[in-house]
């Protein structure tokens, strides 16, 4: 392998009439060099003018590249460059190159390699790329929360600042219904980020406005929570229509557990939780839910976002788990039968199966799986996209749903039917997702032959 070699990368780029050179330094092996799509022949091929250098792998090389070239780096390759250059440089090739940075937010770059390359960006280049390139930073899993939802709140107010400004300018009938579309769609998240009184800050983790839109909303500190929920909806889910209800339902998640957390030592602060509303992904409707390919892209989407956290988070890792409902528990198990990441706990409820055989199938510490199945539920028991979650054989701790009496704090808990009421507040099953989320399964009410309001712990 060749050793690291240090390219110092000068190209011209043309803004306004005016050329204007660059210096990007980057630090590549030769292998990871060639894969970021620059290509480099010797010396006399790639060199212009006298400064340049013969290539060597234990030296510095200095190259002198055409625009063309640099047209052809993307992912981290780009953002490493972007970075290593002045705050005006940046907003200058920001400026000229809005399709070329546009892309990195499809490159599903690796979260590691995300949180590397951004505990090194100076700080200047910093605040340089969150005001130039919001949409971009605020897309890289591997930045820490903190920083993504400012960026992302000042790319939801371009985009509809953007989108009246284009209402204005005298567009046709249909590219006005469409953009009115965008922004009930827009004036959606907006509205899903105002935290209700006694509840706790909500974050814009994720944003995408192309197309039906992307949000992911959190709810909490998520750089500091202890306890990290992810909420995944299925069918039928889309941002205009509920990201304000999905989001107000992650926040009643979050102020039920941070209840559940309050018994702890005098002197001693409880513990804290973050919840995730995710719509990270395109859910199905009747027309494209026979197939597995929206499952497949969440599942990447989800498997993604996850691994942000664990990059964020080092030493200090929450307890992580993922809710997920009806076809998004399909997406959920086909991210977690790769064993690329693990989680802590994972709740299926409402789920039409997977191509899992068991709970041991998946990447869940200590096969802390459950399942959730409510009366009258159409969905559940049909094994549509493979084995049935709720039979004997898969291997997961059933939960109750059905409603009945807390056995610990002794308060009446309603009951679930149907395929939608899995997350109603105050139900039996919602209580039991909480306390999934914070590690207290035990706790968890059973559904398997046991008595109404027996705990798991109980039912052994």
């Amino acid at each position: 392998m060749l050793a690291d070699v240090t390219f110092m990368v000068s190209a011209s780029v043309a803004l306004t009439g005016v050329a204007e050179s660059f210096v990007a330094h980057e630090i590549f092996a030769g292998e990871r060099y060639a894969a970021s799509g620059l290509e480099l022949g010797p010396p006399s091929t790639n060199a212009i003018g006298p400064d340049a250098v013969t290539r060597d792998a234990d030296s510095i090389t200095t190259m002198v590249l055409d625009e063309a070239s640099m047209q052809r780096v993307g992912g981290i390759s780009l953002l490493r460059g972007l970075s290593a250059l002045s705050p005006r440089e940046i907003v200058n090739y920001v400026q000229q190159n809005v399709v070329q940075l546009d892309a990195v937010r499809d490159a599903r770059i690796a979260p590691a390699e995300i949180s590397a390359w951004w505990a090194a960006v100076p700080s200047a280049a910093r605040k340089a790329m969150a005001e130039s390139v919001p949409q971009v930073l605020g897309s890289l899993d591997g930045v820490p929360a903190a920083v993504r939802g400012p960026a992302n709140e000042d790319a939801l107010e371009r985009a509809v600042e953007g989108n009246r400004e284009r209402a204005a300018s005298g567009i046709g009938k249909g590219e006005r219904r469409k953009l009115g579309q965008q922004q009930r769609m827009l004036e959606a998240v907006a509205s899903a980020l105002t935290s209700k009184p006694g509840e706790p800050e909500r974050t814009l983790l994720e944003f995408d406005e192309r197309g039906s839109g992307r949000a992911v909303i959190v709810i909490g500190d998520l750089d500091n929570a202890d306890y990290v929920s992810y909420l995944v909806p299925g069918m039928y889910f889309s941002v205009q229509q509920q990201i304000l209800d999905w989001t107000d339902t992650a926040a009643t998640l979050a102020v039920t557990q941070q209840q559940w957390l309050q018994d702890v030592p005098e002197g001693l602060s409880p513990p804290r939780v973050a919840t995730i509303a995710w719509l990270g992904y395109q859910t199905p409707d009747l027309l494209n839910v026979g197939g597995l390919e929206l499952a497949q892209s969440g599942a990447d989407a989800l498997e993604q976002s996850w691994q942000g956290i664990r990059a964020t988070r080092g030493d200090h890792q929450p307890y992580l788990a993922v809710l997920a409902h009806s076809y998004g528990s399909t997406a959920a198990m086909i991210a977690l039968q790769r064993h690329n990441e693990q989680i802590d706990a994972l709740a299926l409820i409402g789920s039409p199966g997977s191509a899992s055989q068991t709970a041991r199938d998946l990447g869940v510490a200590d096969d802390q799986v459950y399942v959730g199945e409510a009366s009258w539920d159409p969905i559940v028991d049909t094994a549509f996209y493979g084995s049935d979650p709720g039979s004997e054989s898969f291997g997961a701790r059933r939960i109750g749903v059905g409603g009945g009496v807390d056995p610990l704090t002794k308060k009446t808990l309603g009951g679930s039917v149907g395929h939608n009421a899995y997350f109603a507040a105050g139900s039996e099953s919602l209580r039991n997702l909480a306390l999934i989320g914070i590690g207290r399964g035990t706790w968890v009410t059973d559904a398997d032959g046991a008595a109404a309001g027996t705990s798991l712990a109980q039912a052994r």
